[in-house]
């Protein structure tokens, strides 16, 4: 539901920016090309990250770490991709007491390579309000230790593919060149997120 409404929220606040842009276009110089980088907490694939359920576990989370390159067809609509990686480590303890001897040592790490599109809904100098969805697909692969296999299975995917996805609302702040930005949403880039963007032409 809370994705439903960030969606219907964005492009409630977007449209009016589009037709605008549409009825104002005259042939002017602008920045089509945007690469950025950004570090998101909480991604969706660390959220459901617990595959060994019958032990309580110790996680050392890391977050998402992603890059993105965009290119704007006008100030408004932009096309691009992304990709995010996400490592995680998890410590996994009998009865979950970290007294215990451990069971299992556990490193995953996720790969996410999204199409997306971004929307500038609100763009002034020093500012831009804008809204990102992304899809593609997801897949991580395991590095796993076992400490007392006489006792415990641990039964594990070598390797695990899904839907990758992301819905954000953001914020810039700087100029048509670089700019820092602040991005809440879900999916592979967190539930929150920070980072820089950088603008550039071709000329």
């Amino acid at each position: 539901m809370r994705k439903h409404i960030m969606i219907a929220l964005a492009l409630a606040l977007c449209l009016p920016a589009l037709a605008q842009e549409e009825e104002q276009e005259t042939v002017q110089d602008f920045r089509r090309h945007e690469v950025s980088i950004g570090y998101g907490f909480h991604p969706m694939t660390s959220i459901s990250v617990d595959r060994v359920s019958r032990f309580d576990c110790w996680m050392d989370k890391v977050g998402a770490i992603y890059g993105s390159y965009t290119y704007y067809f006008n100030k408004v609509v932009g096309l691009g991709g992304t990709y995010c990686f996400d490592p995680r480590e998890i410590d996994y303890y009998h009865h979950g007491n970290s007294f215990n001897p451990m069971v299992a040592n556990l490193y995953e790490s996720s790969h996410s390579i999204m199409g997306h599109l971004k929307l500038n809904c609100i763009s002034l100098k020093h500012f831009v309000l804008y809204t990102k969805f992304g899809a593609g697909i997801s897949f991580w692969g395991y590095r796993l230790k076992e400490f007392q296999p006489a006792l415990y299975e641990v039964n594990l995917p070598d390797q695990h593919c899904c839907f990758a996805w992301q819905a954000a609302l953001g914020i810039e702040v700087g100029n048509d060149r670089i700019a820092g930005f602040i991005q809440e949403g879900l999916g592979m880039e967190g539930l929150f997120s920070i980072g820089i963007r950088y603008k550039f032409n071709n000329k």
